[in-house]
């Protein structure tokens, strides 16, 4: 007979301890009663501006085709990025959204008991997937320039870091490192841990004067993986591509083996291909997106705004008022901001960029919500 008050085992331990899930505001979540059409959506990182033409033009003709099934190993797309990258084929492997890819590498990595080394603030997902894996999260503040602080991270390392994420430009400080300061943190880690540098904001940084970072990484011996996406700064966030570039063919074949036969869909690997091709277009968008970087980032120090120097679509900075009442100020005035919430950084807001109009738009309110 069955145990009346059996112990729960569904889900497992670590799932069950974690906090409902919140999801990502947009316009439709809104309660400013603006119509949702009419609302400025400056608070998820995305690219206000759309993909080359090339891309819709692929993604239509993909659309044709689409009772059958994607290519399962993204030939088409990987031979490009090898191209581009210098990663050999084999080792490039592709995700629904690098966010995909995060999950896999915690899933591979942490083991219940296990350390997840990551820079604070920064991508939510780490936390996220170090919990479901029943890992503890170790942190370490950035530097003043909102960049991770490697001295530090490589202070708090232990024998049980299995995983360190270290992303640059950081999300949400918008922080970038060096290629010495990357190698210099994979050459102090022990073979046991593997790396993960978050390059998600990848061209917005080589745009501001960084550096590519794959052939120095290429000497060191921590297993590492670099991830990237065409979320951003390809226009093509709705698509969910992102990809892995393997430091190793062990690396790749891990990832292999535990991801979806069909993870990517036929239209998505279509229109990240032209969209790759269409290199003029991607510098278009990061030119746009500098400059109202830049305005934002003046008109934030103006109205008495802490913001890091940033060089991704995004600026954070802190308030001299509460967050929760500055993002509440203005959706009331049709614009939606995030603020931070990691601790320590309470008192922070983060604006994505967006075009023109919307620049002038988040300025003007911003004036009215901070009383200038």
């Amino acid at each position: 007979m069955a145990d009346a008050n059996p112990s729960p085992t569904f889900p497992k331990a670590p799932i069950r301890a974690m906090p409902a899930p919140g999801w990502p505001p947009t316009q439709r979540d809104s309660t400013s009663g603006i119509d949702p059409a009419q609302i400025r959506r400056m608070n998820l990182n995305e690219s206000p501006f759309p993909p080359s033409p090339r891309a819709i033009a692929a993604m239509q003709e993909a659309a044709t085709r689409v009772n059958y099934y994607p290519d399962p190993r993204w030939r088409d797309l990987t031979e490009a990025l090898s191209a581009h990258t210098g990663i050999a084929q084999n080792r490039i492997v592709l995700g629904n959204g690098s966010d995909e890819l995060i999950v896999q590498i915690a899933r591979l990595a942490v083991s219940e008991g296990d350390e997840v080394l990551v820079p604070t603030p920064s991508f939510p997902s780490y936390g996220k997937v170090t919990a479901i894996n029943g890992g503890r999260l170790v942190t370490v503040p950035v530097r003043q320039d909102g960049a991770a602080d490697i001295d530090g991270m490589l202070e708090a390392v232990t024998d049980r870091t299995r995983l360190v994420f270290l992303c640059t430009p950081n999300n949400p400080t918008g922080g970038l490192l060096s290629t010495e300061e990357v190698v210099r943190l994979a050459r102090g880690l022990p073979t046991s841990t593997v790396l993960v540098v978050d390059e998600a904001y990848y061209e917005y940084g080589r745009h501001a004067g960084g550096q590519d970072h794959l052939a120095a990484l290429a000497d060191v011996q921590v297993p590492w993986v670099s991830f990237r996406t065409f979320s951003k700064a390809y226009g093509l966030a709705g698509l969910r591509v992102g990809y892995a570039l393997c430091g190793s063919d062990a690396m790749a074949e891990a990832f292999q083996k535990i991801r979806s036969v069909f993870n990517v869909s036929r239209i998505a690997q279509a229109g990240a291909l032209a969209a790759l091709a269409d290199q003029e277009h991607s510098r278009s968008i990061l030119e746009r997106t500098r400059i109202e970087r830049e305005r934002i980032a003046a008109g934030l120090a103006r109205l008495g705004c802490e913001a890091f120097p940033s060089v991704g679509n995004f600026v954070s900075a802190k308030c001299p008022k509460p967050p929760a009442e500055v993002c509440a100020g203005l959706e009331a005035r049709g614009v939606m901001i995030s603020r931070l919430h990691a601790p320590g950084y309470d008192d922070y807001i983060r604006i994505t960029t967006g075009n023109a109009d919307d620049t002038d738009a988040l300025l003007a309110a911003l004036e009215e919500v901070l009383g200038a």
